[in-house]
């Protein structure tokens, strides 16, 4: 009898333990979806992406929305009237590469810096989760002085300009110190040796996770690939941002 009563009551325990926590997760959640203190976008997606590595089943859908970007040497985009613009020297290409860097460098923070599992767990999908950071263009002057820029010369220089300490840009968003070991994964089709971004299209910035049914899920790095492109160079999967 006295087992029983101890079985019994550590089943209790289990039950309110396991509630005090879907509780706290759910009360955390609605939090971030609240805004409390003029938190940006990119905040309240970093946070959804924290809770849902905590909890993949009781967390549910990602809230991260799509951010529009005019990198401007002192025009207007087109992009959208929404837009963030960020004024840059029309004439100084380390600029503009510099102004790309940073929202590369602000899509793999918002989506966990490669630490994070916010992959759609076992009951979800086992396809590529695309997460589309932001969309960027570049106002007329940038266009008329910079036509184009070399994969190769941004990576490059990516190496080197410094982030925080003595950790550059590229070791942040890669791993690596050195270009020639930077390994594109194949869920994106990149060849940095003879790509280009032109300064008259519109391009996208994305990360994401490739699900796995087994293994652990796959966190994917932080990319820059042409707009128009998008559908046609990634492999088959699903996006997880808002528009």
């Amino acid at each position: 009898m006295l087992e029983n009563k101890r079985a019994e009551l550590t089943t209790k325990q289990l039950v309110t333990i396991i509630i005090l926590i879907v509780s706290f997760i759910i009360i955390l959640f609605l939090i971030f979806q609240l805004n409390l203190g003029g938190t940006t976008d990119k905040e309240i997606c970093h946070n959804s992406v924290v809770l849902k590595g905590q909890s993949q089943i009781v967390a549910g859908p990602l809230d991260c929305r799509t951010s529009y970007i005019c990198i401007s040497g002192g025009n207007d985009c087109s992009i959208t009237k929404t837009a963030s613009k960020v004024d840059v020297d029309p004439n100084d290409k380390n600029e503009i590469m510099k102004a790309i860097a940073d929202e590369m460098a602000s899509c793999w923070w918002m989506f966990g810096e490669g630490k994070i599992d916010y992959g759609a767990g076992l009951l979800g999908s086992s396809s590529v989760g695309y997460a589309l950071c932001s969309i960027i263009e570049f106002d007329d002057k940038v266009q008329e002085k910079i036509k184009e820029i070399s994969y190769s010369e941004f990576y490059n220089y990516l190496k080197t300009i410094q982030k925080e300490g003595s950790q550059n840009y590229l070791n942040y968003l890669y791993g690596v110190n050195d270009v020639n070991y930077l390994v594109i994964e194949s869920q994106f089709t990149i060849n940095i040796n003879q790509d280009k971004i032109m300064t008259n299209q519109r391009y996208s910035i994305l990360t994401g996770i490739d699900n796995y049914l087994i293994e652990k899920n796959k966190i994917l790095r932080t990319y820059i690939i042409p707009t128009s492109e998008t559908s046609s160079r990634l492999k088959q999967g699903e996006f997880i941002t808002k528009p």
